[in-house]
């Protein structure tokens, strides 16, 4: 069924705080010099050495097999720029801080800075992983050796078992152990937003769904401005015990997107954040439009090979959502920027969807991805795709998709090497710029947005 077309959306504001990047334009100075933002993990990102827990095995039990991953680093946070109390703001998680910051510096980008009767009408939707952080892994620590560990240590007849680790002296914050849902009201408290303000999780997907629901708030007259985006700021040792557990870290330690020879991903932690406005008012008033959406489409992959395997059905579903959303022709779209995640699974049977869909189509855009630079921000991958490609269309160039030795595909389908972006190419000599991005979540959750830079027809 065919949708009657939706006012397209304006990007009026663009913020993040990515592995090496605390900016938009450190971001794009990245990706300008090709640079692969990830590392190994350390004693400060995991609290303890990580040699107790790594070995190079795959698969055995309380181990995991892969040190890199996408950090943030050399972040200083200062909790007195926020209309909260220091003391409060500073015995939050991450998860709190990063928000605040971005959402800071979003809504500064925007123009609205001090603009107090136009925040009071900006609500703010935000994507979050609904896994434990340090901070409430610190809160709720006492519960387990309380509750777990006697069972622990009858089970084993061992009366002195004691599980591993030691507590900080410091006592956490019970806020902590809201951290799926509190972090957008938190932001509205802070900045003295309206009412409308919730997280979401839908996986890898959530920071196009968060951006979708933000889109109907404006398209409704619900708000008049809406934040919208998507953090990953779990605790490293559960995450890394948690992907090692089902095998999504490469055994040959190869991730490259788009490449034969990858076999897993990268996991990373960051945030994304953007402004949005009805585009007629946004043209009214003035705004700086960085890009307009004009098609979203979502969609969930039903019955599957497994609840963790992607499904190319799922995935063809979303774009003909989007593309029929914007009343657009799929051969218009100049770039796709890929899920891509580095799994051979995964970007096998993206490459199956985009061939079954853009080649149905007659459409060949080039591709690329930019996990290659900083990894898989989880549910925040769509906001690192995002900004690349506002960023990309506002300097005209396409960046490298970095580390593709081998690419994928064949010479007569969509995927193939000659479309793949290897090194920086210019926009073609087009009026508007069509860029289509997409973002497939576990569990089956897919989104496809599609993005316009120029003079809109």
């Amino acid at each position: 069924m065919r949708i009657s077309k939706v006012e397209k959306i304006a990007i009026i504001g663009l913020s993040c705080l990515f592995p090496d990047a605390q900016n938009p334009e450190q971001f794009w100075q990245n990706l300008s010099a090709e640079k692969e933002s990830t590392a190994d993990i350390s004693v400060t990102e995991l609290g303890l050495d990580p040699s107790i827990f790594y070995d190079t095995t795959k698969g055995k039990p309380e181990k995991f097999y892969f040190l890199k991953g996408g950090f943030i680093r050399n972040f200083d946070f200062n909790p007195k720029e926020y209309n909260l109390p220091g003391e409060f703001v500073q015995s939050l998680d991450n998860t709190f801080k990063w928000s605040l910051y971005t959402a800071k510096q979003a809504i500064i980008n925007s123009g609205y800075w001090g603009n107090e009767s136009a925040l009071s009408q900006c609500g703010v939707i935000l994507g979050t992983l609904a896994l434990p952080t340090k901070a409430s892994n610190q809160l709720f620590a006492p519960i387990y050796q309380q509750t777990i560990e006697p069972a622990i240590s009858e089970l084993l007849q061992e009366k002195d078992f004691r599980l591993g680790g030691t507590l900080t002296a410091a006592k956490a914050s019970p806020y902590n152990a809201m951290i799926s849902g509190l972090p957008a009201a938190i932001i509205s408290r802070a900045f003295a937003l309206s009412h409308n303000h919730f997280c979401i999780d839908a996986a890898c997907s959530s920071s196009f769904y968060a951006i979708k629901l933000a889109s109907h708030y404006l398209q409704s007259g619900k708000a008049d401005l809406m934040l919208a985006g998507a953090i990953s700021c779990s605790d490293p040792l559960f995450l890394r015990m948690l992907f090692s557990g089902i095998q999504g870290y490469p055994d040959n330690g190869i991730s490259r997107p788009l490449d034969k020879t990858s076999r897993g991903l990268i996991t990373s932690e960051g945030i994304g954040m953007v402004m949005l406005k009805r585009y007629s008012d946004a043209v009214r008033d003035g705004d700086k439009i960085l890009a307009t959406i004009c098609g979203n489409g979502l969609s969930n992959d039903g019955k599957g090979k497994h609840l963790l395997s992607p499904n190319a059905q799922g995935q063809m579903t979303a774009y003909q959502r989007a593309f029929d959303e914007a009343k657009l022709d799929p051969k218009i779209i100049n770039y796709l920027e890929c899920h891509a995640t580095g799994t051979l699974l995964g970007d096998t049977t993206e490459a199956n969807s985009i061939q079954g869909f853009f080649g149905k189509n007659q459409a060949n855009p080039l591709i690329g991805s930019t996990k290659n630079n900083v990894g898989h921000l989880l549910v925040a991958a769509g906001m690192v795709g995002i900004t690349k490609t506002i960023l990309s269309m506002s300097h005209n160039v396409i960046p490298a998709t970095i580390n593709v030795n081998e690419p994928m595909g064949c010479e007569d389908n969509v995927v193939a090497p000659q479309n793949i972006v290897r090194t920086a190419t210019p926009w073609t000599d087009k009026e508007t710029k069509y860029v289509g991005l997409s973002a497939f979540g576990f569990g089956g959750t897919n989104s496809h947005l599609i993005l316009e830079k120029g003079e809109v027809r």
